[in-house]
């Protein structure tokens, strides 16, 4: 893992604000107001799987992931993945909890990381930031506030085929929505048993 220093940095605060622009959640930006972001940031590369958040630490920064992907776990369950342009660890930080998942880098990655501080100075200064952050964090805790699943017996595995494209696009619904295979399998099931289901008395 390294960090940008030195002569350079000037040069590399243009490429940063243009790849940000690239994500539709930055494209409203005003080029200062990206300037200003991306100078405030600490650019950091990773040639490997890096965990950037432990779970049930502190919050000290955020992070704005510019290229690969990161895994969301909740103890060694993975319950989404996050690409390129997502903001990452905001709502732990602005609420000074504890952190509520663990967040590890797949892969090669580039993310930019924003101190404590430096968030609370950009969030005065950029409107636009308080908007995307809050829109994340109510993304991010929509499945915490699902009701618990009760624990059902153990049933039989189901077998049927299923055309390969569309389970690729439920899996990739199911990890924007940051919840796991089975609990969106078991609701849409449910649901269709609500349609179609003989009437219970």
């Amino acid at each position: 893992m390294k960090s940008d220093a030195g002569s350079g940095e000037d040069a590399r605060y243009g490429d940063y604000a243009r790849r940000l622009r690239e994500f539709t959640a930055f494209d409203t930006f005003s080029d200062a107001e990206l300037k200003l972001l991306v100078r405030a940031a600490q650019h950091t590369s990773a040639s490997m799987p890096w965990p950037m958040i432990h779970e049930q630490t502190p919050a000290d920064a955020c992070y704005i992931l510019l290229s690969g992907e990161a895994r969301v776990y909740l103890g060694r369950d993975p319950i989404a993945v996050l690409g390129p342009g997502e903001v990452i660890g905001e709502s732990a930080l602005r609420r000074g909890k504890l952190r509520s998942a663990t967040v590890t880098t797949t892969g090669p990655a580039e993310v930019l990381r924003i101190d404590r501080d430096e968030l609370a100075r950009l969030l005065d200064a950029i409107p636009a930031l308080r908007e995307i952050m809050d829109a994340t964090a109510a993304r991010h805790a929509a499945p915490a506030v699902s009701p618990p699943v009760k624990p059902k017996p153990a049933r039989a595995k189901i077998s049927a085929s299923v055309p390969t494209d569309l389970v690729e696009r439920f899996e990739q619904a199911v990890n924007s929505a940051g919840i796991t295979v089975a609990a969106a399998l078991e609701d849409a099931l449910i649901q269709w048993m609500e349609r179609n289901g003989p009437a219970q008395s």
